[in-house]
């Protein structure tokens, strides 16, 4: 028996099986009243599915494939006899009519659904207003609420993407920092690297775990460990099975580490589809990029002799409209992190134009600027052994060691601090406030 089915047959068990049954036919068929009503099923449907899929407790205990499978299966149906299909999808929508818990949800995931695109065409706007009705309910307003997360307040799992379309920026090192700076504040961390032949972030984990055995170190008591997973990108010829490949592998990732407070994911130096669906996930977004004119192609297209911005580049564009659609959803929006990476020791002028550049830039392309790494060999030395800088030994509050490991700490001490993680606390810290 797989882990999901596990965790998924308590939850099915006695009295309870059949109110959840209900629910997850339910909720795919109001999704697929709403996402049908307009056409074919876009990209930003899909990701709002999976992120309903995800966040809605009842439907976390589903397995994806058999969720994703039942809303498949109205949509195709609609398509092919569309008033029969949708008076049999608006039946089972109507079983639950009258339930105080479970009926306004089904209308926010449906109108979750319809904003998913952005603009709400007449057709979608009418099907929740149907469904509404059928549910007993007012229909929503145009501008309020969507699609809530249904879980505590803070126990959501947050995701931080580390993201790029340029390789030899620092993701990985950053990735693997981050990580262990998570795991070291008490949190059950996800590692996934989506750049599977590459593979630097696995690699990274990998030596980790050699350098614990070796140590003797099996429990992670010294050095804890996430949850990792490995993606290759699927080689199929039909463009749309490959994303649907490569879709249904990053959620069966996201389903391993359902009990994880943060996933990390590292993506590939390069434009690809899974880089695209990471970023539609992300919570935090962070791209590292090397302190030069050349790397900043990626954010924007600059006129390199007057030192003017042309116009965002396409993996600002894709950034910006996954997250436009996020706010669409009910979502917060990416909060977008650029790290000027590999900075120099000297106050160049050099420097000095790239940061009224990227001061610019962080204006128009919405994102908030950090200092990053310097180039230093300790980052490679401690890739050898799978460790970072928060594994090096401390002396009461303060790192002490070589200079240039001092400065190394302080450079990631400054970065986990602007993020804003640090401030999330450790499980044990927030037991001993709630007890107090």
């Amino acid at each position: 028996m797989s882990l999901l089915s596990k965790l998924t047959d308590p939850l099915f068990a006695g009295g309870q099986r059949a109110r959840h049954r209900d629910f997850l036919e339910a909720a795919m068929a109001s999704a697929a009243l709403a996402a049908a009503a307009d056409g074919p099923i876009s990209l930003a449907e899909r990701h709002t599915l999976d992120q309903i899929l995800e966040s809605v407790e009842m439907l976390r205990a589903v397995e994806v494939h058999q969720a994703v499978a039942i809303f498949d299966g109205y949509v195709d149906a609609i398509k092919d006899d569309p008033t029969g299909a949708r008076t049999k999808a608006m039946s089972t929508v109507a079983a639950l009519a009258g339930d105080e818990a479970l009926a306004p949800l089904l209308l926010r995931i449906a109108t979750a659904l319809a904003r998913a695109d952005g603009a709400i065409a007449a057709p979608v706007r009418d099907e929740v207003a149907a469904i509404a009705a059928t549910l007993g309910l007012p229909p929503p307003e145009p501008d309020g609420d969507t699609f809530l997360d249904t879980r505590p307040k803070g126990e959501a799992p947050v995701t931080v993407v580390l993201g790029n379309e340029k390789g030899g920026t620092g993701k990985s090192t950053t990735a693997m920092h981050l990580v262990v700076a998570l795991l070291k504040l008490g949190h059950r961390v996800a590692s996934i690297d989506l750049d599977g032949r590459q593979g630097t972030l696995s690699r990274y984990v990998a030596h980790r775990a050699a350098f614990a055995e070796r140590s003797g170190d099996t429990r992670g008591k010294t050095l804890p460990m996430p949850v990792h997973t490995c993606i290759t990108e699927s080689d199929m010829r039909d463009r749309d099975e490959a994303l649907a490949r490569d879709r249904d592998r990053l959620r069966q990732a996201f389903a391993e580490a359902a009990d994880c407070r943060f996933r990390v994911i590292d993506t590939p130096g390069s434009a690809s589809r899974l880089s695209h669906l990471a970023h539609a996930h992300a919570d935090i977004l962070i791209t590292p990029l090397n302190d030069s004119f050349l790397d900043v192609d990626v954010l924007a297209r600059i006129d390199r002799e007057r030192r003017e911005v042309q116009g965002p580049s396409p993996y600002s564009e894709m950034v910006l409209e996954q997250s436009e659609q996020r706010v669409a959803a009910g979502r917060a929006a990416i909060d977008w992190v650029v790290m000027r990476n590999r900075l120099a020791h000297i106050d160049a002028r050099n420097s000095r134009e790239m940061s009224g550049l990227l001061d610019q830039l962080a204006t128009r392309l919405q994102f908030r600027l950090v200092q990053g790494f310097g180039e230093r060999v300790v980052f490679r030395e401690l890739f050898y052994r799978g460790l970072t800088l928060f594994d090096l030994p401390n002396e009461g509050t303060e790192y002490r060691g070589p200079v240039s490991h001092v400065h190394a700490r302080e450079e990631i001490d400054t970065l986990v601090g602007a993020l804003g993680i640090a401030a999330l606390g450790s499980r044990k810290k927030r037991a001993a406030r709630a007890k107090s």
